[in-house]
Formats: structure tokens, sequence, C-alpha cells
């Protein structure tokens, strides 16, 4: 099972094995929310219990947050790059960038905006890691037949969105979220999100990866 979650998932990896879960996706953050960032303590202890990570950098709730200019995916690609050496995740592996456009979604008119906001972070990153983008289907889809990014989830709450039922039906993204979001109920205190991989698309590769850990 493949899930992602915005808490700590510290102390809680044998719990999560003993429910099936074999990945988790967690946070990257610059602003706001810092305690829902992955630690390094989490990422060797569930990586010490098998427990697969994938990245997303969010700091953004809605389409209005977002300044979407080469500054600041500059501001957010070095942030994420910085987050990612620290918890040792591996050189080449995906960070989701997330550009959900919430809550109407993004539109054809917002991707050269959105093209400049992926050049700034591209910028900082480098080759250091690889590039991905969670969002809305149009997005999705424009970052990655034009080659800004190689890994794509789409997010579940955009299924009304510009592009999103299509892309979904072309099975060329990497991870997709499933309905319904924000589960509690029986997870000890995390609130989670199921993720679908497409093992049909670069072997089912999504970018999850370990950690070293002592």
């Amino acid at each position: 099972m493949i899930i992602d979650t915005s808490i700590n998932c510290l102390g809680k990896s044998n719990f999560l094995k003993s429910k099936g879960v074999n990945t988790v996706g967690r946070y990257y953050r610059k602003a706001t929310h810092s305690e829902r960032r992955v630690t390094k303590a989490e990422a060797q202890e569930l990586s010490a219990t098998g427990i697969k990570l994938f990245t997303v950098f969010e700091d953004y709730g809605k389409e209005a947050d977002l300044v979407l200019t080469s500054a600041q995916g500059k501001i957010d690609g070095e942030s994420a790059r910085d987050q990612a050496r620290l918890i040792g995740q591996p050189q080449g592996t995906p960070i989701y960038f997330a550009v959900e456009g919430l809550p109407h979604g993004y539109k054809s008119g917002h991707l050269p905006a959105i093209r400049d906001y992926f050049s700034g972070v591209k910028n900082k990153i480098g080759s250091e890691f690889s590039l991905g983008v969670y969002g809305d289907g149009i997005v999705c889809r424009t970052l990655l037949a034009e080659g800004i990014c190689k890994f794509t989830w789409l997010a579940a709450a955009s299924t009304s969105f510009e592009g999103t039922c299509e892309f979904f039906g072309s099975k060329k993204w990497n991870l997709a979220q499933l309905p319904p979001l924000d589960i509690e109920e029986g997870w000890n205190g995390l609130r989670i999100d199921i993720d679908h991989n497409n093992a049909k698309l670069n072997g089912g590769d999504f970018g999850s990866f370990l950690v070293p850990f002592p």
C-alpha cells in the first residue's frame, strides 16, 4: 500500500508495516506548517523498517498563495534541495512540487507562469534530483509532455479540473490519489491519503527510496 500523510510518522513505522504500508509520501515545507515537514529521524526509522519514502514540496494550500514566478521557484527549489540533502534523499530520485491550484484549478492560461516557476526550481535543483509535479491534469500532462518534469502525481481533488479526467485515462501518471481523502479512522493518529501507482509507466517507478540509517 502507498500512502501520503502530512503527519510525522516517527514511532509509527511498525504500525504502518502491520497495515501493509510499503511506501509513505512525506512533505518538504519552508514557510508554513513546519511541523508537517519530514525529519531525518523519521526518514531513518521508516527506512530501517523497510518502508520507502517519496517526497513533495508543498507550502501552499490554494492557487492564490503560490506565486508562479521564476524567483519563487528558485526559493522553493533551494529549500526542497536543502531538506532533501538533510534527510539523505538519494541523488537522482524525484522531488514532487505541488501545483494543484485549489480551489478552482489551473487552466491552460496559467501554463506560461507555471513553466516560469519550474524554470526557477530547476535552476536550484539542477541534476541533483529529478523533478516531479503534483497537481491538476492539465499541469501534469503539459510538464510531462514538455520534458520539464519526469514524474507526475495526479491529485484526486482535481477530478473536475481541466485535463484531469483525460490525463487519468491516459495512464501516463506515476501516482494518482484515490478518494476518499484524509482517512483517519484506524490509523493510530495519522491522517492519510491512499495513492495508486501506475505500474505500466517506468516499470512502476515513482521515485520511492530508502535513506541511510544507523
